[in-house]
């Protein structure tokens, strides 16, 4: 009996315990990032609906022990888009999910650069915004400033459109109004000198290769950039280049494109400006050809480009090193312009005496060719008539017969040459120690240089119209200047837990940063023979050279202390006392101090019980005072200036060639910025939506200008000197959001918003409080300006007549006297100079900016949108070309369009009627792409398609609402749409 009992007994238990036998299946696989396809640790991998799961491993694998049945998987990282699968695991079988996670903005725990050392963006307490290189503008990039463009709230990023062209970037409006307004930029540690090329015209950052680029941190407000000084008053860039990671790896990227211009001027055609000459000066017919000539068709072309990158990185045991080469081939869409660019990038890393010594290495080094727009080519396309045919029966150009009269701009194109190479390196080595003796406490020693090098030569042909009758044609300019900046730093950092979630961290040290130029340039007139071009300057009847050398050092002195309590308070102070050579000894000397608190919301007990939606909450206050000595060298010396031969004075025989002191104000200071700051961090959802809001203010004090000053003064009537403040008000506001979060089964979507609106005013001149200084120089006449520095209205604003107005509310315009045209402000009956008010401003009231990312599977889009609202911009080409009256004279110009509306007969250049809403909506970029599935020998395969400049929504009747900072447009360079198509290959 027992033993039937026993034996019923097993099989009831093994009926019973085979299912869980059974159940022991597994769900293994390896998780990637799209980005590189790397491994990725730490992601947590759940079964959704249980509480099984697990975490990843190094090399990015895991393993669940799971039932069979089938099951929806889900990985998780924080920076990361979740992915999820569905797999099915059967009695002892193995189920295989991989992943491939895309990378997103919301990172919390992104480290961020705040100038001698770094911190988690969780704990910054100042103004400063990290952007990575998952979240860099997509497609064609061929200079690091578009890599965020529209990406930071309050920042403004404006080109001039040409290759390899100026850049200008604001960091929440301008702080100056003759000192620089150019943030400042480091590169691996390295302030960087501005300019260092050919002009102050270029691009700074031209040698810097994008791909190179790891991450872009902006610093802006007084708390985040006063480490910096003097030289962060306009807010701070840092760029990051790539490091190498574990394994080796090779990368290659390569992309091709093609560039069409959008638009050209609205000017007259060939009938049109034949009835204009026959009614308003018929003197003139016999200046008029038979043709019909489109001239922007002839000098414009649609521009091929090319660009390679071929990166080789790795990692072996503590040492880590990547070398990259880069070649660039720009072409522009204006004939003869072009910008070619090769550069070279090293990162080294290394740990000795068990990982005590940390020694790191940089080196950038480029070599730049340019060719620059030829001077009056873009003007002679606008002016030539259209009547005249580009060449006459014997070949030659069609020129007017007077040489002070508008050339023919493909002469221009064949006679003048304007050519520039500049070579580039910056580097750096650094050596840091942490002390054995004290746990926390590391110093840190740094050498850095920058070192550029150029050459800029220009060759106008005595052939050229302007030539023809000279004295002595044929002209060769070059100018080779060579600038050298040197910096040294040491700091110590201590870093130590106190307990209870609590933090000091200390810095403090000494920075040393010289500066040296030499410029040498000569001008050629009377080349012996233009087809020796250049070659002819050792026979040219006349060599006039140059030379100017300058020389700056700063001395710095620093301190910064970071404190932590319980993970919810934090403070940071700090310091800087600068000494420049650019002021006299009374002011040599700055102190930029800066505080700032942040209180994490979210890790209040009492808060976490209420927190609702929030998964993150900070609020911050800063305060900070910046300085600026970025306006040149020596200005508190006189300096004297040789007259040359043609102003000499006689004495009897004797001819004697005078000199001339400037006027000098050696008392000058340093421009000061305050700045407050408040902030908002916030997170909502699990940190699906994160964002900022700031609300800032900023004054600046002693602002630097070349003012007028009596006649007679020092023989000079311009001086250099403090002449009042102006006032920055405005808000920032960013959002990011993981919309959808299919992975890489389903469709993800992230978007970013950012919006930001800038109030500047002019608070004081010369301490009379009404004064005024013309400014905006214009085509139109000599020493004609548009624009107005005045107390009360932004810097910069137009200083027009203002428009009458009919019983509809439009203009009054035709050929009328200008009291009928313009309202007579003071009532005395005449229009003059009093009339003229200042109206509107360059600077716009909005920038927008928005960056959509979707990825479905394999296949990724993202476009970036960029807006702004309530700038305006002067239209000189309408303004000086609008009128009638230009067909007379020594020949007739070809008009804008708008004389047919406005029937101007008289110029009418300072009328508000071409002060115009510049608004606009700009689609900047759309990328396609798609991602293979590791194929074999690969580690990685991207193919890509993208599109620039999609299109623009505007009012502006002009070119480009978004050209110049300073709302002035005059014959711009072309705005282009450039197509492309690249691929990136890992190994």
């Amino acid at each position: 009996m027992m033993s039937r009992t026993a034996a019923l007994l097993a099989i009831g238990t093994l009926a019973l315990g085979s299912p869980a036998l059974a159940q022991q299946g597994r769900i293994s696989g390896t998780v990637t990032s799209a980005d590189d396809a790397r491994p990725v640790a730490a992601v947590q991998v759940v079964v959704v609906g249980t509480t099984n799961g697990t975490v990843t491993r190094e090399d990015g694998r895991y393993t669940i022990t799971a039932r069979p049945g089938t099951y929806r998987v889900r990985a998780i990282r924080i920076g990361y888009a979740p992915d999820s699968a569905t797999v099915t695991v059967t009695d002892g079988g193995d189920a295989t999910a991989n992943f491939t996670l895309h990378p997103t903005a919301t990172i919390l725990s992104t480290v961020v650069s705040i100038g001698y050392g770094t911190q988690e963006k969780r704990d910054r307490t100042g103004a400063v915004e990290v952007v990575d290189s998952s979240q860099f503008n997509k497609g064609r990039i061929i200079s690091p400033d578009q890599l965020i463009k529209a990406k930071v709230p309050g920042v403004q990023v404006v080109d001039n459109n040409e290759p390899g062209g100026g850049v200008a970037v604001r960091i929440r409006g301008g702080t100056s109004i003759n000192a620089s307004n150019d943030p400042l930029y480091v590169v691996d540690g390295v302030p960087l000198q501005v300019g260092g090329g050919v002009s102050a015209g270029r691009n700074p950052l031209n040698f810097l290769n994008p791909n190179d680029i790891e991450g872009i941190s902006v610093l802006k407000d007084a708390s985040a950039t006063a480490i910096y000084g003097s030289r962060g008053a306009n807010g701070v860039v840092i760029i990051t280049t790539k490091q190498g990671k574990r394994g080796t790896q090779v990368d290659y990227a390569s992309s091709v494109s093609s560039s069409v211009v959008t638009g050209q001027p609205d000017m007259l055609d060939a009938a049109q400006i034949r009835a204009a000459v026959q009614q308003y000066a018929p003197e003139n017919l016999n200046q008029l050809g038979n043709a019909s000539t489109n001239w922007r068709d002839l000098i414009e072309r649609n521009a091929g480009g090319q660009e390679h990158t071929l990166g080789i990185s790795g990692m072996r045991e503590d040492m880590r090193y990547r070398v990259s080469l880069g070649y660039l081939d720009q072409g522009g869409v204006l004939i003869g312009t072009d910008t070619r660019r090769a550069s070279l990038g090293v990162n080294y890393a290394d740990q000795l005496f068990a990982k005590r010594l940390e020694v790191t290495a940089s080196l950038k080094g480029s070599r730049s060719d340019d060719k620059f727009t030829p001077g009056g080519v873009l003007s002679g396309a606008t002016l030539f008539s259209p009547t005249l045919a580009p060449y006459t029966a014997n070949g030659g150009f069609t020129q007017y017969a007077n040489i002070l009269a508008a050339a023919n701009p493909l002469s221009e194109l064949a006679y003048i040459s304007d050519a520039g190479r500049t070579y580039r390196s910056i580097g750096n080595v650094e050596a840091r120690y942490k002390t054995p003796w004290v746990p926390g406490l590391s110093a840190t020693v740094r050498g850095g240089y920058d070192v550029a090098t150029a050459e800029r030569t220009t060759f106008t042909s005595s052939l050229q119209h302007g030539q023809v009758g000279a004295d002595n044609p044929g002209t060769f300019y070059r100018n080779s200047p060579e600038q050298t900046g040197l910096v040294l730093e040491t700091f110590g950092n201590y870093v130590h837990d106190v307990g209870a979630k609590s933090t000091v961290d200390l810095t403090a040290g000494y920075t040393y940063e010289q500066a040296n130029g030499d410029y040498p340039s000569f001008t050629a007139r009377g080349l012996a023979s233009n087809l020796l071009g250049p070659n002819g300057v050792p026979a040219a009847k006349q060599v006039d050279q140059f030379l100017t050398q300058d020389e700056s050092k700063l001395v710095s002195g620093f301190a910064r202390a970071n404190l932590s309590l319980a993970d919810r308070y934090l403070l940071t102070l700090s310091v800087r006392r600068d000494g420049s050579s650019r002021f006299g000894p009374a002011n040599q000397w700055g102190w930029f101090p800066s505080a700032a608190l942040a209180w994490r919301v979210i890790n209040e007990p009492w808060f976490q019980n209420h927190a609702g939606p929030f998964s993150d909450l900070k609020l911050r206050v800063s305060y900070g005072v910046n300085g600026n000595q970025a306006f040149g060298n020596y200005l508190q010396y006189s300096t004297y200036t040789y007259a040359n031969n043609l102003a000499q004075v006689q004495f009897g025989n004797t001819f004697v060639t005078p000199i001339r002191p400037s006027a000098v104000d050696p008392d000058i200071k340093w421009e000061q910025t305050a700045s407050t700051n408040f902030g908002v961090d916030y997170g909502f959802l699990d940190n699906r939506f994160t964002g900022s809001v700031e609300v800032y203010n900023k004054k600046t004090t002693n602002l630097i200008f070349n003012v007028p000053v009596a006649a007679g003064t020092n023989l000079s009537n311009f001086v250099t000197t403090n002449i009042g403040s102006m006032q920055n008000r405005g808000v920032e506001f960013g959002l990011t959001a993981q919309v959808l979060e299919g992975g890489s089964r389903g469709l993800s979507y992230t978007a970013s918003f950012n919006a930001a609106t800038n109030t500047n005013k002019l608070l004081r001149i010369t301490g009379a409080g009404s004064d005024q200084i013309a400014v905006g120089g214009i085509a139109g006449g000599v020493g004609t300006t548009i624009q107005v520095l005045q107390p009360g209205v932004p810097v910069n604003s137009f200083f027009v007549y203002r428009h009458r107005t009919d019983a509809s509310g439009n203009p009054v315009v035709g050929d009328k006297p200008d009291s009928a045209l313009y309202v007579d402000q003071n009532g005395d009956k005449t229009i003059n100079q009093a009339d003229r008010v200042a109206y509107k401003s360059p600077q716009p009231k909005w920038i927008l900016g928005h960056t959509s990312n979707l990825a479905y599977r394999r296949v990724d889009l993202n476009f970036t949108l960029r807006s702004y609202l309530g700038n305006y911009v002067y239209n000189n080409v309408a303004s000086n070309l609008g009128h009638y009256d230009a067909l007379k004279g020594i020949w007739p110009s070809n008009l804008q369009a708008s004389v047919l509306k406005n029937g101007f007969v008289k110029m009418q250049s300072f009328s508000d009627l071409y002060v115009e809403d510049a608004s606009f909506l700009r689609l900047d970029n759309v990328t396609l792409g798609y991602t293979f599935k590791q194929p074999r020998g690969f580690r990685a395969l991207r193919l890509y398609g993208s599109v620039q400049n999609v299109f623009t929504l505007t009012g502006y009747s002009g070119l480009d609402p978004a050209a110049g900072l300073n709302g002035i447009d005059n014959n711009i360079y072309p705005l282009s749409r450039t197509f492309s198509a690249g691929i990136n290959v890992g190994f």
